[in-house]
């Protein structure tokens, strides 16, 4: 399944400059991208300012991705999905004045959920025009509340409150990693949200080494050994706290929510705060990887022994 990236935020936050240093940063071996590109309005600008070279992009102008483009947008993603196999990441940039919602419904429903994983809605935040783009649009609100990363840019245009803007971040969403990173350390610092972790050397011992990496994170992985209930799994990880940034594991589990009730390998991520899984084609369970800051193992082994189901089960 291919990830999808929602990039939301209020008009002139900041999107597409985020966009091109994404692009810019992507690490080694990353394949093609796909970028879906929404103007509300007769012609799309952002779409000049974005790198083609190696990606497949498309927009849809003239209305909100949001409401009135459901329809075209699913129609573009299964487009893009048949005439690219090879694609390696998805990003949606919605029109500033966009409530991800109603996208984030369209991808984790039939018939695309078969075929696209929503990996993140990221949400940009201008710290000097913030405030005043929620007097403007509820849009504004509904970004921060929806997301499952936050981005606060233009940290390099002079002084700003940046403490009380966290304290209303927070009070519209608790959950969601804030990065507070300078222009230049955005990108690299959010693809590590995104990139899978590395396979663990040891199950259930700190990665020292991962410190040295980005900012003081570090990794942990828990042995999962046993099969496990996938609704119960996600709202336990969804629920630890948000310095922990990115999950992976490939679990057995039963997916009752899609009627799937035999065991089946799966790939468990979680993104922020966000938790999504798919088919794996693996031979066998692997640890839960954890990265983040300050990662309590036992915290994960508790999501896990929460979502045990009884042996007869497997």
């Amino acid at each position: 399944m291919i990830p999808v990236v929602v990039l939301t935020g209020f008009l002139g936050s900041g999107k597409t400059t985020l966009l091109n240093r994404l692009f810019r940063a992507r690490p080694p071996g990353r394949g093609r991208f796909a970028i879906v590109v929404n103007e509300f309005g007769d012609v799309g600008v952002d779409a000049a300012l974005l790198p083609s070279a190696e990606t497949r992009q498309v927009e849809l102008p003239g209305g909100c991705v949001c409401c009135q483009l459901v329809d075209d947008l699913q129609t573009t993603l299964d487009d893009l999905v048949e005439a690219a196999p090879d694609l390696d990441t998805i990003v949606i940039e919605t029109t500033g004045i966009a409530n991800p919602l109603p996208i984030s419904w369209t991808l984790e429903s039939p018939p695309l959920d078969a075929r696209l994983r929503l990996a993140a809605i990221v949400a940009v935040v201008d710290p000097f025009e913030h405030e005043a783009a929620r007097r403007e649009s509820p849009s504004a609100d509904a970004q921060v509340r929806y997301a499952d990363l936050l981005v606060v840019s233009k940290l390099d245009r002079g002084p700003r409150d940046v403490d009380a803007l966290v304290a209303s971040l927070r009070e519209r969403n608790d959950a969601a990693p804030i990065l507070l990173e300078p222009p230049e350390r955005v990108a690299p610092v959010l693809w590590r949200f995104l990139e899978d972790p590395p396979p663990p050397a040891a199950a259930g011992v700190r990665d020292p080494a991962a410190g040295d990496h980005a900012d003081g994170l570090t990794s942990v992985a828990v042995d999962a050994p046993d099969v496990y209930d996938l609704e119960a799994l996600a709202e336990a990880l969804e629920a630890l706290p948000p310095s922990i940034i990115r999950m992976k594991g490939v679990l057995r589990v039963v997916d009752g929510e899609r009627g799937a009730l035999r065991p089946a390998l799966y790939a468990v991520h979680r993104v922020g705060a966000r938790v999504s899984a798919e088919p794996a084609p693996a031979a066998s369970p692997t640890p839960l990887v954890a990265i983040g800051r300050d990662v309590d193992p036992a915290g994960v082994a508790d999501c896990l022994r929460a979502a045990v189901l009884p042996s007869e089960s497997g």
